[in-house]
């Protein structure tokens, strides 16, 4: 099958690097983790911490223009749009959306977010304040173009849960988004990607840098690689504006811990239809998913879990070859500071000459994790030694995406057939790959890995991982009745030894939940197994016919004749 051209996200943002004291940050609050900064040049770093996707997640519309029409082209134009009839607006090359959905006005409302509920342990709904925007300055919101698919952008939802106070208030932050691009000769926009977190917030007063797209094309080196920048224009110190899940340059919603025994979750009323899979990093979620006359209502349901975060330096030279070899094709998504003649430089893409060993003596480049694709997954595994095989922190989160990728084979065909949600895999491993589990020798396996112990060094980290799936998807992967399921989950370490974990398995309302949970890593591989007993053929009872009697009379002559069904002989009649 062939594949997009695929787009990438460039975090050049040396000015946003947190100091070493924050402002208003504590370090004692997992979810504040400081990144660590440069030690200079010739230095390599890697950083897998989901809980910064968040603070690059505002809102925008942008479209790029090349100078020979193509992607492959110069970026000649990079235009913001609200309607999509803004000069440089007008689609050419590549166009690219991501919307942070409103709060619904009223019940015709679409692509918003239709309610905010939260659960206590014992299942009570919690009382939710009224929903304002956050931040109420967004600088690239934007109203969308019906015409065109693109929903309206927005700031996230910000409300008040004072029945459950976390260790900054009672405040949480409620983001979820549409995104989509449009590239070459492509007549639309493609099926949007679902993302939503949430998030326990203190909102801070001061001075930050907000996100806004940069428009500058002399930052660009191709079509499609977004550059991130800031309408911040004071000369401020730098502050932890990496910290902030959303921000403006007067405000900040700084995280904190989410607790756990708190199920948080939205509704969704949709006008796309949300086909493939999801993925998460939440516990005991619960799925409600339907579809009518073409409007989609998606509800979640789900605990936060915490998830380890590894950030980590080394010298360049210390870097193995394997090690060095592997980033040679790469893109290098991250940080970049390079150190010339000229002085110090910030915010322009590594060359292929600084990816050699002998370049990279001249920059100091921090590799930010942004997927969970296989190159992903090896480069996590590179990294884990650098490490130490230890967190450097473990904040908590509660997020949901679209995978970007449907799987293959039998689970690609039976997704296909069904044309809906296939199912959501959720786990709390730092790495696993972005797909459905794969369908290998009558099992699904899904790979994971993450540091084997917690922050402080000596805590084994123990993993979780949940499977959701639609049943109809699942019975059309193993070809199954409508009779009852029966599963098996196992782990297998990446030894080949097995790994101990309690299993649950249910099926309800059309969905079939499988979880293992306490399992250990580095990096395991977890195996589902369904059956279904084969339908035993009823055997048929013969029941023995009853017979009757008649008698036949042939002049003074009488028979009596006894048969299942009696007739009287030739020249004889029936008395």
């Amino acid at each position: 099958m062939k594949r997009n051209r695929k787009f990438s996200v460039l975090l050049i943002a040396v000015a946003l690097i947190s100091p070493a004291l924050a402002y208003g940050a504590d370090s004692t609050v997992p979810e504040q983790w400081l990144t660590l900064p440069s030690p200079g040049a010739g230095y390599i770093g890697y950083e897998a911490n989901e809980t910064a996707f968040a603070n690059t997640e505002a809102s925008t519309w942008i479209n790029f223009t090349s100078d020979n029409g193509k992607v492959d082209g110069k970026v000649t134009k990079v235009a913001i749009c609200n309607t999509g009839a803004e000069d440089g607006c007008n689609y050419s090359v590549y166009s690219y959306y991501r919307a942070i959905l409103p709060i619904c006005s009223g019940s015709a409302d679409i692509n918003c977010i239709s309610e905010i509920f939260a659960l206590d342990a014992s299942g009570k709904k919690l009382s939710v304040s009224s929903a304002t925007v956050f931040p109420t300055n967004n600088p690239q919101a934007f109203a969308g173009n019906r015409a065109l698919n693109v929903p309206r952008g927005s700031g996230a939802a910000l409300v008040s849960i004072p029945e459950a106070p976390h260790a900054g208030g009672d405040n949480y932050l409620v983001k979820t988004t549409l995104s989509a691009g449009r590239t070459g000769d492509q007549t639309t926009f493609q099926t949007p990607r679902l993302g939503a977190s949430i998030s326990a917030v203190k909102i801070i007063d001061g001075d930050f840098f907000d996100l806004a797209t940069e428009t500058n094309t002399t930052k660009y080196d191709q079509v499609g690689r977004i550059q991130v920048g800031t309408t911040q224009t004071k000369p401020i110190d730098a502050k932890p504006s990496k910290l902030c899940v959303a921000v403006s340059t007067t405000q900040c919603a700084l995280p904190y811990s989410l607790p756990k025994e708190i199920s948080f979750g939205f509704s969704l009323r949709l006008n796309t239809n949300l086909s493939g899979w999801l993925h998460g990093r939440m516990k005991n979620a619960v799925i409600e998913y339907k579809t009518t006359d073409g409007i989609t209502n998606l509800s979640v349901t789900a605990n936060p879990i915490a998830v380890p975060v590894i950030d980590v330096w080394s010298k360049s030279d210390d870097l193995s070859d394997a090690h060095v070899a592997s980033y040679l094709s790469q893109f290098w998504g991250g940080e970049a500071t390079h150190y010339t003649a000229e002085g110090v430089i910030g915010g322009t893409p590594i060359t292929e000459a600084e990816k050699t060993r002998s370049g990279m003596k001249n920059i100091s480049f921090k590799h930010i994790n942004a997927s969970f694709s296989k190159s992903s997954m090896d480069n996590f595994l590179l990294w884990l030694p650098v490490a130490k095989d230890k967190a450097a922190a473990m904040p908590t989160q509660w997020r949901l995406g679209t995978m970007t990728d449907n799987g293959s084979g039998q689970v690609r065909e039976c997704l296909d057939k069904e044309k809906a949600l296939a199912g959501v895999v959720t786990t709390n491993s730092t790495m696993y790959l972005d797909g459905p589990p794969v369908f290998s020798d009558g099992t699904l396996d899904y790979k994971v890995a993450s540091t084997h112990y917690e922050a402080d060094g000596t805590t084994v980290f123990k993993g979780t991982y949940e499977l959701i799936m639609s049943s109809s998807v699942a019975r059309c992967i193993y070809k199954f009745t409508s009779a009852p399921i029966s599963a098996t989950v196992s782990i297998t370490s990446e030894n080949g030894e097995a790994n101990t974990a309690t299993t649950l398995i249910s099926e309800k309302n059309g969905w079939l939940k499988l979880g293992a949970y306490g399992f250990t890593f580095s990096s395991p591989t977890v195996k589902v197994k369904l059956t279904q007993e084969k339908a035993v053929p009823i055997a048929t009872a013969t029941v023995p016919t009853k017979k009757s009697s008649i008698t036949c009379v042939k002049g003074k002559t009488s028979k009596k004749v006894t048969a299942i069904n009696p007739k009287c002989p030739t020249g004889y009649k029936k008395k």
